[in-house]
């Protein structure tokens, strides 16, 4: 590389930053979500898609979470349309919870059970059909397909499904980068059972997620992005579980652990 092309490709990168400085914030989160809304598009003919996303991340800070959790790695691999696996070390165990279609797990399974076992509030006696309800909502937030409520031709209109205000400048590991602050539009975040969730997001000039912040009705928490690629698939083995010390959970135990998991 010549002189001449070294200054313009340095000049170009100064650029970047007061560029998407410039941009418009929809523009901008359009931009940045993008990549990760393709993983949970639906197919033309609106029958969910098989896309794949893995996801290294570690806790900065959060509100209400055991000690053990705080500045831990979490492990994320996710294949649309019914496969999740979540893992974080706890207390010097890796902590695995996992949906494979309609199989619900966790590992370990004793920690697991525990867990649930010390959840403070146990369903209340009632009529069998309510509880027939109750176990048919909890299987609808668990079991439903993981895709985006919008045709795979809409994906491009995705910003207007939000509120998003420019939140100013930082700087995230030595790089800058620009805040918005994300809400989901009310009718949405009501049929996503989202209410009254915001989110931070730190954007690089490449237009990646490096932070999210989420402040909710009683919980907050802070994820700084270490890595996120886009495989074409997953094996499946990724979703299996191990031998030995494994819970089967049904849908109403995963909702609990989940919860119990956002207490102390």
């Amino acid at each position: 590389m010549n002189l001449k092309n070294a200054m313009l490709a340095l000049a170009c990168l100064a650029s970047a930053t007061p560029l998407m400085a410039q941009e418009n914030p929809y523009d901008l989160l359009g931009k940045a979500l993008m990549p990760i809304a393709n993983v949970f598009a639906r197919n033309p003919d609106g029958t969910p898609g098989a896309h794949a996303l893995l996801l290294d991340a570690h806790l900065l800070a959060a509100s209400k979470l055991p000690p053990e959790l705080q500045n831990q790695s979490v492990h994320v691999a996710l294949m649309t349309p019914a496969q999740l696996l979540v893992q974080a070390p706890i207390a010097g165990q890796t902590l695995t919870v996992c949906r494979d279609g309609r199989e619900l797990w966790a590992t370990p399974g004793s920690k697991i059970q525990y867990l649930i076992d010390q959840a403070s509030t146990a369903p209340s006696p009632g009529p069998s059909e309510k509880k027939k309800k109750k176990s048919k909502d909890a299987a609808a937030k668990v079991l439903g397909p993981l895709v985006l409520p919008v045709p795979q031709k809409d994906l491009v209109f995705l910003p207007i499904l939000f509120q998003v205000a420019d939140a100013g400048a930082d700087t995230v590991a030595g790089a800058p980068c620009r805040m918005l602050d994300v809400q989901l539009m009310p009718q949405l975040a009501k049929s996503l059972h989202a209410q009254d969730w915001t989110a931070r997001l730190w954007i690089a000039a490449d237009y990646t997620i490096v932070r999210i912040a989420l402040t909710g009705p009683d919980w907050t928490g802070t994820v700084a992005i270490d890595n996120l690629t886009f495989p074409p698939s997953l094996p499946d083995p990724t979703f299996q579980p191990p031998a030995s010390d494994v819970l089967v959970l049904t849908p109403a135990q995963f909702l609990v652990l989940l919860s119990r998991l956002g207490r102390k």
